[in-house]
């Protein structure tokens, strides 16, 4: 694959697709809706045909008739009729139909309208009409009765209008409940996203997440791993510099240390073999002085391993025997100190290619930290165990702890937090067993103990 070739981008099925599952419950929904439509007009118009006849009813309930005889002064023609009759007496007044209009029984006809409001309320609306037709006149009277705040009432309470509305408002809640649903994932996308940028480079992990949501989820956490490994690559290639420069400067140091260390150690032997028996308290001395001098060559051939670079030496080891082995070496230290010290082995009989001498002295470097570490009564443990892909070493101690500070140093060289401390075995752990494509890992808590978990691939040659 050419290095400008582009990554690969998951494509996603139109079934799958945000933008369709969107558009589709868009339509959907227009649909429920034109069908709500549909079903509440032809409901309507039932309704309404149903209304129709309970306001006849009601009109015909309401509306009240009667005839009866009118007993005030008509006035108009009757009153002339009558003055005249008085003024003649014995002329027969008659009304005769104008030409061309056909006779009808009723002479004259007066309409008079009122209305009136009740305490309550209530609009009484009546209509008075007089006929005369030679006869002693009648008056019809038609009375409706009409409440004004019912008709209001009903106005706004139409059926119709509030089904309508309600299913609009129904249509149009679901519609942006589901859209919002369906785009949550990618709010949740942008908080990860914004989590990234400040560098916390977590996966991605989103809820119910499907279509192009989904691909961005994959693509995001591909880039997490690319970023996870590049700054895992830059912390290494700092470590290395780092070392590199603190190799060379303690290799030159080393060196020159190393001649003058050896004169006084050679210097002190003598000096102590030409000693009377007699002279106690200078051969006590003398001792003392090869004893620091001892000291100071350990020190000086740890930068020295420091410096330069390890070639491994792999044969098939049990480690669980050596890891045994490491404990009973250790055994005498952890009594002198008071502490107890335990070991629970789970990995019997299993071998791996690696170095002995140098896994080794990786392993007891982490012992004696943690036993330096306890005070009297303390405890360290130390458990072995595999996994589906590495042998696994903890070292366990209830010690103080260590700060979160301390704690992410105490792979740096030269960082030590004891008066006598070097701060170079712990560098020289992590280097062995990284070198065998492992890893060493340091877990503490402040006044709770360290836990120190090494870690070697599981290349296996046999198993006994």
């Amino acid at each position: 694959m050419g290095a400008d070739a582009e990554p690969a981008i998951t494509k996603v099925h139109w079934t799958n697709s945000l933008i369709a599952r969107v558009v589709a419950l868009c339509v959907v929904l227009v649909l429920c809706l034109l069908g709500s439509v549909y079903v509440l007009t032809v409901h309507f118009l039932k309704e309404v045909r149903a209304e129709y006849e309970n306001r006849a009813f009601e009109m015909a309930q309401d509306a009240h008739i009667w005839f009866e005889e009118h007993r005030e002064d008509a006035g108009g023609v009757d009153s002339a009729t009558r003055d005249l009759q008085q003024k003649y007496p014995g002329v027969q007044l008659q009304m005769a139909p104008a030409q061309g209009v056909e006779p009808t029984s009723i002479t004259e006809q007066q309409t008079n309208t009122t209305a009136q409001i009740t305490d309550n309320g209530i609009v009484i609306t009546a209509t008075h009409i007089i006929y005369r037709d030679g006869h002693p006149p009648m008056e019809l009277t038609a009375e409706f009765m009409l409440d004004p705040r019912t008709a209001i009432w009903r106005a706004f309470t139409n059926r119709y209008i509030a089904l309508l509305t309600t299913s609009f408002l129904i249509a149009l809640g679901l519609m942006v409940y589901f859209i919002v649903k369906s785009l949550r994932p990618m709010r949740d996308l942008a908080k990860s996203c914004a989590r990234i940028g400040a560098g916390e480079l977590a996966p991605v992990e989103i809820k119910r997440s499907y279509g192009e949501v989904l691909a961005l989820e994959r693509t995001f956490n591909r880039m997490v791993d690319a970023l996870r490994d590049k700054e895992q690559i830059e912390a290494n290639l700092r470590q290395a510099q780092r070392l590199s420069a603190l190799g060379s400067l303690a290799a030159g140091i080393a060196h020159d240390v190393r001649n003058p260390l050896n004169a006084i150690k050679l210097l002190s032997s003598h000096a102590l073999d030409n000693l009377n028996g007699n002279d106690n308290g200078a051969a006590q001395q003398l001792q003392t002085i090869r004893k620091e001098v001892d000291r100071l060559e350990d020190i000086v051939s740890g930068f020295l391993a420091l410096a330069k670079e390890r070639e491994l030496q792999p044969e098939p080891v049990k480690v669980d025997a050596l890891v045994e082995d490491c404990v009973h070496l250790v055994k005498a230290e952890a009594e002198s100190h008071g502490v107890g010290l335990s070991s629970d082995l789970g990995a019997a009989g299993l071998q791996l290619d690696i170095d002995p001498k140098q896994v080794k002295r990786a392993v007891l470097n982490v012992m004696i930290n943690a036993i330096e570490a306890c005070h009297g009564g303390g405890r360290v443990r130390v458990l072995t165990r595999t996994t589906e892909d590495a042998y696994q070493i903890e070292v366990r101690d209830n010690g103080p702890g260590l700060t979160r500070d301390v704690a992410e140093r105490a792979f740096d060289p030269y960082f030590t937090t004891k008066p006598s401390g070097t701060g170079i075995g712990l560098s020289i752990t992590r280097g062995i067993f990284e070198e065998h494509g492992g890893s060493v890992s340091l877990t503490c808590a402040f006044g709770e103990g360290c836990q120190v978990l090494m870690s070697l691939p599981l290349r296996k040659t046999a198993t006994v």
